[in-house]
């Protein structure tokens, strides 16, 4: 069947939004004589604070999607990542190996894909309205919370940081002082054991606290297998002796990756001295010792294509020179499509190096000389953050919020991601991140309530250190990188005023100013901690010094600082009482950033803010008390895009090409992103829930400014056309309680995951079903559980990454199909 082409697709998802307004209009005013009593509302009701008042969902301008505690549970979420299967044209991904901890997120086709603090996020990511300024440690646990907002469209003249993409809200369960609690244990596939638990008490009669934590640890489902064991070639050292592991029954596993060993804890405290005054405070702690990121081979070649073009050998006789009967790195070490393994060994022992002449790499550039080495297969994370919210009454039309935050985690990762037992990449990072925040919120009502005015104030101080033994033996490096520090500031001031015209009418404006500070300063040593000597003469000519390419990059520096007005203007509007249409224009800002990878003083850069300007229109309706639908179309004029790049293109190329090795970020060019975004609940009994996504984007550039990104080319991590369908019934089992049983299926389209799009970079389109039978005992107060996720068993990829460099294409593939089972006690005391 041939695939319809994107103006026939524009053209479709016009007439069906069209189609729907009409309809649902009409609709309403005909079954409005059938409507039912409010006490018979069966939709479950959302309250959301996106504009920082509690409100009802269907009556916020906005294109938002709210998951509540009860339905993350329903569909197996437990970690951010996965609430974006329902909310079109939102993508949420763990990054690969190279990134450690950092969360993937784009929204309508803006977001981030690079860890390294030199580039701001395009999605803004908060945790009770604290701002998480980095995609490191975003990978979160969704522990304790009441409930997820995703706000897809620029935010900023509500928001503490500025998303020029979108924004995640994550909000916890504030103590009440009702002496509840809960405790869960979960049993599953790959030796899964989970344990949840909270504790809700008074202190005092106007003090109280919450206490919640959560552990989980399962095996790793990618293994790492000795190659020289595994296909019987005893002569090549195995880093734990071959034929041992076969005399041992070992099956030459040398480990696993993806296996999780995480805990994490939660205390809060809410105090109430008066009606007029509320204080909340927070402390969250995680650690987390997991193994290295998953990872497969997909290609591999022969030979290098790149700086060296020289072949890859595989020591295959063991002799410690490279001749014709050695095995060339290329397809022996690929997995067939669909498995589970890879041959890495976190090892380099400074003899299985890629070229065929010299130890170290590039003809003269002995890098031998720091060997052995070899990195831990780990993927660890320590965090820690502490939130204080001031909010004070002041009359009964203002009020004053105060969130002040103190953030720092290190997230230390391994990466052998060439997935052989030959030693062409391996790494060893960490980052040390550190941020203050502080934001002011004055909120007051006006004009006997024909006015709701929101002022506020936001200031962010962060550093983040990254610092990794870097060893690309296929170019010759092994270095080490940093620490790299990276301070910056942010300083805005932001305001809405929403003026409520008629019953129906509402008028919003919105203004923000914006100012960021950034700085980089780069430090680069060999392994032995002296500085690397410069080239003399061509950098990969024989007798050269090892790591002669980043010599002189030590201690040089590049600073930049941006400002920014950003504005909204929004009209809704109830056509009855059940149905709202909204529009607005509204702009984005991401600030600028720099190339924090380079590989001579001349490839320092910086680069500018992108920029958004956001046209939408929307409907929420809410039909016969049971139908909920919710629509919107929207068109961004997107500019300055920031995406990585391969070819530093400003730098010389004489005497000597500085535009390759490269690995930047930059301003690639300008695009025109259209879309349509359907959302529904439909609850027609007590007993039925029936819940859809859909989304279509068009992303298409308008104007590029290299030479490297094709015009037919769309964002990383954006695919077309998106949907979702969940469904459950309750079975009424009398006294021994009720079992509902529940579906979810999801289907994506293709994606690409880099700037450059290609046959090797694209994740193919896929299903994914999700499946659980939960019961509840007749009082609820115990829960029992019986899940499965990827019930289809289908094998596809989360991320996928090409190094252009080696010609080397890695995946992260998802978890295969897994069952647990799960046991929950509620307890309420008086």
């Amino acid at each position: 069947m041939k695939k319809p082409d994107r103006r026939t697709l524009s053209r479709l998802a016009t007439a069906v939004l069209t189609a729907l307004i009409l309809s649902l209009t009409w609709g309403t005013a005909m079954g409005q004589d059938e409507t039912a009593d409010e006490d018979e509302f069966l939709l479950e009701e959302i309250v959301v604070t996106a504009e920082f008042r509690e409100k009802q969902i269907q009556d916020t301008p906005l294109s938002i999607t709210a998951v509540t505690s009860d339905t993350l549970e329903a569909r197996n979420q437990i970690r951010v990542d996965q609430i974006a299967a329902e909310a079109p044209n939102v993508s949420l991904q763990p990054a690969g190996a190279s990134a450690g901890s950092s969360l993937i997120a784009f929204i309508r086709g803006i977001g981030q894909t690079d860890f390294n603090p030199s580039v701001e996020p395009g999605v803004g990511v908060y945790v009770d309205d604290v701002y998480y300024a980095t995609i490191t440690g975003n990978l979160l646990d969704l522990l304790d919370l009441e409930r997820v907002e995703i706000l897809r469209g620029p935010q900023g003249t509500l928001a503490g940081r500025n998303a020029i993409g979108g924004a995640i809200k994550l909000f916890s369960r504030k103590p009440k002082g009702d002496n509840s609690g809960f405790f869960q244990a979960t049993v599953g596939s790959y030796n899964r054991m989970d344990v949840r638990g909270a504790a809700d008490f008074a202190v005092t009669d106007n003090l109280f606290v919450r206490i919640a934590g959560t552990s989980r640890s399962r095996d790793g489902y990618v293994n790492r297998y000795d190659y020289a064991c595994r296909n019987n070639t005893p002569n090549y050292g195995s880093p734990n002796g071959y034929p041992t592991h076969v005399e041992n029954g070992a099956n030459c596993k040398l480990g696993e990756e993806g296996g999780q060993n995480m805990t994490a804890g939660r205390f809060s405290l809410r105090w109430v001295p008066t009606d007029k005054f509320e204080v909340n405070f927070a402390a969250n702690i995680v650690n987390d010792n997991s193994e290295a990121t998953p990872f497969v081979l997909i290609e591999a070649p022969d030979t290098l294509d790149g700086l060296t073009s020289v072949p890859i050998f595989f020591d295959n006789d063991g002799d410690g020179a490279f001749t014709s009967g050695d095995i060339p790195y290329g397809a022996q070490f690929i997995p067939p499509s669909g498995s589970y393994y890879n041959y890495s060994t976190y090892m380099d022992d400074g003899i299985s190096t890629p070229n065929p002449n010299f130890q170290g790499g590039n003809p003269g550039q002995d890098i031998a000389a720091y060997k052995p080495t070899a990195v831990p297969p780990i993927n660890n994370l320590e965090s820690k953050d502490y939130t204080l919210s001031l909010n004070w009454n002041l009359t009964d039309n203002l009020s004053l919020l105060s969130v002040t935050s103190h953030r720092e985690y290190l997230n230390a990762f391994g990466d052998d991601s060439d997935g052989s037992p030959i030693s062409v990449v391996q790494l060893l990072q960490r980052m040390d991140h550190e941020q203050f925040t502080q934001e002011l919120r004055l909120s007051a009502s006006l004009w006997d309530g024909f006015a709701d005015l929101t002022l506020g104030g936001f200031y962010l101080d962060a550093e983040t250190n990254e610092d990794a033994r870097v060893t690309l033996n296929y170019a010759a490096f092994d270095f080490l990188h940093g620490p790299d520090i990276v301070p910056s500031e942010s300083k805005a001031g932001y305001g809405q005023l929403s003026l409520h015209l008629s019953d129906r009418a509402d008028l919003t404006v919105g203004m923000r100013y914006t100012e960021d500070e950034k700085s980089y300063e780069f430090h680069r040593h060999n392994p032995d901690g002296t500085l690397p000597d410069p080239p003399m003469g061509f950098p990969f000519g024989a007798g050269q010094p090892a790591n002669n390419l980043v010599a002189g990059l030590d201690g040089l520096g590049v600073s930049y600082s941006s400002d920014r007005f950003d504005y909204r203007v929004a009209f809704d509007y109830d056509i009855t009482e059940n149905v709202m249409l909204y529009a607005q224009l509204a702009t984005g800002y991401k600030a600028g950033g720099n190339n924090a990878r380079p590989f001579y003083p001349s490839q320092i850069h910086a680069f500018d803010p992108e920029e958004l300007t956001n046209y939408e229109v929307g409907m929420k309706s809410t039909l016969w008390n049971q139908l909920r639908l919710n629509a919107s179309a929207f068109f961004n004029d997107y500019t300055d895009i920031q995406l990585p790049l391969t070819t530093c293109f400003w730098a010389p190329t004489e005497p000597v090409n500085e535009q390759l090795p490269c690995a930047t970020q930059e301003n690639i060019g300008d695009a025109e992103v259209k879309g349509v975004e359907v959302e529904a609940n439909w609850r027609p009994t007590r007993n039925f829930a029936l819940d859809l996504s859909f989304a279509w984007i068009d992303f298409e550039y308008s104007s590029l400014e290299l030479t490297q990104v094709t015009p037919d080319s769309i964002a990383p991590f954006t695919p077309e056309l998106k949907w979702s369908l969940g469904a459950q019934y309750r079975i009424d089992l009398g006294d021994m309680g009720d079992l509902t049983p529940r579906i979810d299926v999801k289907w994506q389209d293709d994606v690409f995951t880099t700037t450059l799009n290609d046959e090797l970079n694209k994740i193919d389109a896929y299903y994914l079903v999700n499946g659980r039978l939960s019961w509840f005992s007749k009082d609820a107060k115990w829960q029992a559980a019986l899940e499965a996720t990827n019930l289809t068993d289908e094998y596809y990829f989360l991320t996928v990454s090409t190094a252009t460099s080696y010609a080397v294409t890695a995946g992260l593939p998802a978890r295969p199909r897994e069952f647990a089972f799960s046991i929950k006690r509620v307890w309420y005391f008086n």
